[in-house]
């Protein structure tokens, strides 16, 4: 029976490490920082070399980290127009708006410029990989629009 172990543990080890693997390079969902950074990257990929470049089987992650992004954007977005109702009620409307933003991204840019902010300053914050994947987002977009008071 212990003859037996070790190879099976061997073979148990191969396969977990071949799973995760394949799970760092093609994400088919954000959990953490590297998963969006992971996601991020073939997605720009996708974007320049074009799908057909891609294989198969990252070709179905290629764009989760557009879609995270734009839930992200949107989530902020939405939060800047209920701080801005919220400020205006309490001052019967005398206050002014433009000084409540909690964000102040650009909200014209590209899914594809945003993705390339992220995935840069996940480069450069290697400690946010095992973070929340929003925490990196937030951080990355926040970085690059601060608001200005």
């Amino acid at each position: 029976m212990k003859i037996l172990l070790q190879p099976l543990t061997c073979l148990l080890f191969l396969a977990l490490s071949q799973f995760a693997l394949a799970a760092r390079t093609a994400p088919n969902t954000i959990t953490n920082g590297d998963s969006l950074a992971a996601s991020c990257y073939l997605a720009l990929t996708a974007l320049d070399k074009g799908m057909e470049q891609m294989p198969q089987e990252e070709q179905t992650s290629t764009f989760v980290c557009m879609a995270y992004l734009s839930g992200v954007l949107a989530a902020a977005q939405h939060a800047n127009e209920l701080a801005k109702l919220r400020f205006a009620q309490a001052t019967d409307g005398k206050g002014s708006q433009a000084n409540f933003d909690l964000y102040c991204f650009d909200w014209n840019m590209r899914y594809r410029d945003a993705a390339h902010i992220v995935l840069r300053y996940a480069r450069q914050h290697l400690g946010l990989a095992t973070q929340p994947a929003d925490r990196l987002a937030m951080k990355a977009l926040q970085d690059a629009w601060p608001c200005r008071r």
